[in-house]
């Protein structure tokens, strides 16, 4: 079956399964097993916000498809505002998710036989917080997203765990620069955006720019471009074009070998992008595991054409047995590029930009309608 089929499954499923999204629907008129014939029906799938999923809203219990024996753990995000989200996934859940960053690394992942990443150890990401909820381990969905990526042996992780969560090893950053500085060596840097920002920016007052050449890679990953994320806070955001032409010319990598990828807590796949000259911004490829619909900010139609910015909606066909994600509007600003393929590598399926989050979403209709847990 394609993508559709099985989405089509995955939604009848959750249907049935939350009371919650049932709600919903009803509350819209859309049943899937009547109103979800064609792909282009697609449009009409009712949706959840984010905002249901944070720990104030107390939905915790109710958006779960499954009861709380089938769930293996919850993953919770790295909030910046103190209210995080708190999704229950399954064994199964987490084995997708596995295989869709897996697959996401072989096309975009490129030959590094060195790496240091502004990311701590998964475990480390995984331990800070960790907890218990209901019965089942809290742990940090970035934790576990880390836990995936297929590190090297001999990765060099820059965050330490501290008193205070975690700080930034900015001598052994130095230290690998220097190492590779003028021998084009296949070298890899990444992992969070902001502290990778703050730490360039710092460093050029005080270092001379190096020269690590065509073969070194950077691949950032975690979001944080509004300058903050979980308790880092570098105090301003972080345009995009402004990051590459900064690090690319302190450490001397083609703008051209910047990727970044983009996910969220409530989702089941990552989505990686690279960036091009040309728009001054990344390229992310929607997966074809999964589909996207930019959907207009005051009516929420769905947009079609190329340069339409509207909201985030994702929708999933897999990985979200235990929750329920099929359907799920971001409080993030998506723009469309190509609703076909890429413009600039040529890759088949559509590809948006990311523009940056909503100020001041809520969760209305949805999360006041289902009264929480509390």
């Amino acid at each position: 079956m394609g993508f559709f089929e099985d989405f089509k499954n995955n939604l009848i499923g959750q249907y049935e399964e939350c009371e919650a999204y049932r709600l919903v629907c009803q509350q819209q008129g859309f049943n899937p097993y009547t109103d979800l014939k064609y792909e282009d029906d697609i449009d009409y799938v009712p949706f959840l916000v984010t905002t249901v999923f944070k720990r104030s809203n107390g939905l915790f219990t109710k958006l779960l498809r499954k009861n709380l024996d089938g769930i293996l753990k919850w993953t919770v995000s790295s909030s910046t505002s103190g209210d995080p989200s708190i999704v229950g996934r399954t064994e199964n859940d987490i084995q997708v998710l596995r295989n869709f960053v897996e697959e996401d690394d072989k096309v975009f992942r490129k030959r590094h036989d060195y790496e240091c990443t502004f990311f701590p150890l998964a475990e480390d990401m995984k331990a800070f917080g960790r907890g218990e909820f209901l019965g089942k381990a809290l742990e940090s969905y970035l934790g576990n997203i880390l836990d995936i990526f297929t590190y090297r042996d001999d990765t060099i992780f820059l965050l330490k765990p501290s008193q205070n969560g975690f700080s930034v090893d900015v001598d052994s950053f130095i230290r690998y620069i220097m190492e590779h500085d003028k021998k084009d060596h296949y070298a890899a840097l990444g992992g969070s955006t902001p502290l990778f920002y703050k730490t360039v920016l710092s460093l050029k007052e005080k270092i001379k720019p190096v020269e690590l050449g065509e073969k070194a890679i950077v691949h950032t990953g975690g979001g944080g471009w509004d300058g903050r994320k979980g308790n880092i806070n570098i105090g301003t955001m972080i345009e995009r074009w402004r990051f590459v032409e900064d690090v690319s010319k302190f450490l001397g990598i083609p703008e051209e070998n910047f990727t970044d990828t983009y996910s969220f807590t409530e989702n089941s796949f990552t989505m990686t992008g690279h960036y091009s000259k040309e728009y001054r911004d990344y390229i992310f490829h929607v997966p074809k595991w999964a589909k996207v619909i930019i959907r207009d900010f005051k009516t929420l139609k769905p947009l079609k054409r190329s340069g339409d910015r509207g909201l985030i909606q994702v929708l999933n066909a897999y990985g979200t047995e235990g929750f329920a994600g099929a359907s799920i509007l971001v409080d993030d600003i998506g723009e469309i590029v190509d609703y076909n393929r890429c413009p600039i590598c040529n890759t088949e399926g559509m590809t948006i930009k990311i523009i940056g989050r909503v100020k001041g979403t809520e969760a209305k209709g949805c999360g006041a309608t289902l009264g929480g847990d509390n």
